[in-house]
């Protein structure tokens, strides 16, 4: 939309109109996908945002062999460790967690927002699926908290509200640690937060490129995480708790690391929408990448937190899928003042 603007009053003047529809929506950070300049010229990427989101089960060939019913504004799916539930984020009407039981087929809501500016998103699971920790934005301020996977009791804090953005990656397989990303000044970081004593957080991985999404491999003992460093997003791996070298593990670009439970593999999503499958190999001290293939093309939603995770044995995925195909092209539109000028 656009409307006139009385730079000497500095208000708004007569009735808004629009000049661009449909624009796309980043639902995380609530931006619609546009850019104007000084000179008439107007760029947006057309399209809706999905509310019809479906979370699907692919095997490794990309065959559909099972859903969770409904569509809705899913995001991030987790599986828990004992593989009997799995957590996800909706995104409307306010964000809140959500549990859903694979046996039973009951969805069960995790978190409620009780005030304005409250939303709880970025749900991680503990090694022995007893809990779950979340981030919550609360007045503009972001914490971390856990409460009972049951739903009983109430929920407890582990890290303060504060002012840096950050978000949850992932809880370490003996339960001490939880990694999180968080952008101090303005570039994310790997960061450690103690589940127990003072816990007081300390970084882990900090340089002037950005690093998000890490996960722990099943023994603790390796890092995987995202990077911008080679100047697009590409898997990493490092040794854990360090030091040690680095690994890339995407050659062609990905993001979105995840573990297959006995170690051996670890899976991203490749910037072309495949779910790609990299063989590992650990001996001692020592770290090798094997071949790495495309198992299967598909249409995750790519939100902070991941569009996918992968069973225990490396055999299913649950994707985030977004229906239809996406638009990706971008609008250009001159003049588009033209009209603004006659108002």
């Amino acid at each position: 939309m656009a409307q006139p603007f009385d730079v000497k009053r500095l208000e708004l003047k007569g009735d808004a109109f629009p000049i661009a529809d449909p624009v796309q929506e980043t639902e995380l950070i609530l931006k619609s996908m546009f850019s104007v300049s000084e000179n008439g010229l107007l760029a947006f990427a057309e399209g809706t945002s999905s509310a019809s989101r479906q979370l699907i089960w692919q095997d490794r060939s990309g065959k559909k062999v099972g859903e969770i019913p409904g569509t809705d504004t899913y995001m991030a799916p987790r599986i828990s460790p004992d593989g009997k539930r799995i957590l996800y984020t909706l995104v409307s009407p306010s964000y809140e967690v959500w549990n859903y039981d694979v046996a039973l087929g009951v969805k069960t809501r995790m978190t409620f927002g009780t005030t304005s500016g409250r939303a709880s998103l970025s749900a991680l699971w503990s090694p022995d699926s007893q809990h779950i920790a979340y981030m919550s934005i609360r007045l503009g301020r972001f914490g971390f908290y856990q409460k009972a996977a049951n739903g009983s009791g109430n929920e407890e804090t582990l890290l303060e509200d504060s002012e840096p953005v950050k978000y949850l990656n992932d809880w370490s397989p003996d339960g001490k640690l939880i990694a999180f990303q968080q952008a101090p000044q303005g570039i994310n970081g790997v960061w450690m937060l103690p589940v127990t004593g003072d816990r007081k957080p300390s970084p882990f991985l900090q340089s002037q490129f950005t690093a998000f999404l890490s996960v722990f491999s099943p023994n603790g003992k390796w890092l995987a995480y995202c990077s911008t460093e080679s100047g697009e997003q590409k898997v990493y791996v490092v040794p854990f708790p360090g030091p040690g070298g680095k690994w890339q593990v995407s050659p062609g670009g990905g993001c979105y690391p995840r573990w297959r439970r006995d170690g051996k593999e670890l899976f991203y999503l490749s910037p072309d929408n495949k779910i790609m499958a990299a063989e590992v190999k650990t001996e001692g001290l020592g770290f090798s990448i094997g071949a790495v293939n495309p198992l299967f093309e598909t249409r995750a939603y790519r939100s902070q937190f991941g569009g996918f995770d992968v069973a225990a044995d490396g055999q299913r995925f649950i994707i985030c899928y977004e229906p239809g195909q996406p638009n990706v092209a971008i609008t250009l539109i001159e003049n588009w003042d033209a009209e603004l000028k006659k108002k």
